[in-house]
């Protein structure tokens, strides 16, 4: 008798365990899977949003035989004020570089020279907003090579100055 009774406890537990199972199956896996898939979606969403949706300049490509560099002379700039609380300073060296194959270039590059003191101040504004310490930075210099180029090109209104040389020595 106490094994028949053993038995059917087991035999009980077993179809309460198929039960529970069943009920896995047919209810939280689905709705894991649609949880799933719309964390999926918000995700490709996000993804989408960080790159830009317009197409790349296909003029952004040029020959470096058409490449030209226009020198600035350099430069001392203060620099923001740091965790030291001392006075720093930059001597900044930069130079242009112009594609003389672009549609702008006969039009704009004389303008380059009489916009001289606007594209130091422009330089000189993008390196005195930061720190010794920050200036230190990698990261930070690509930041403000990439912050000068794009205003030059909107001082010009023109993509015919392709890239920027910017160096810095802090002191």
């Amino acid at each position: 008798m106490k094994k028949n009774m053993l038995t059917i406890l087991v035999l009980i537990l077993c179809i309460v365990n198929l039960t529970l199972s069943a009920y896995i199956v047919f209810t939280v896996v689905p709705n894991a899977q649609r949880t799933d898939t719309l964390i999926t979606r918000i995700l490709q969403i996000i993804d989408l949003e960080l790159e830009s949706p317009l197409p790349q300049d296909i003029n952004n490509t040029y020959d470096i035989e058409n490449i030209e560099k226009y020198d600035i002379e350099d430069m001392t700039t203060n620099v923001a004020s740091g965790t030291d609380g001392k006075a720093h300073y930059a001597k900044i060296s930069a130079s242009l570089t112009i594609n003389n194959a672009d549609d702008d270039y006969a039009k704009l590059n004389p303008k380059v020279e009489t916009m001289k003191s606007d594209i130091v101040s422009i330089i000189k504004t993008h390196v005195s907003s930061y720190n010794n310490e920050e200036l230190a930075n990698p990261e930070t210099k690509k930041t403000i090579k990439e912050k000068i180029l794009t205003d030059i090109q909107t001082l010009f209104n023109s993509k015919f100055i392709v890239d920027v040389t910017v160096d810095y020595l802090i002191q």
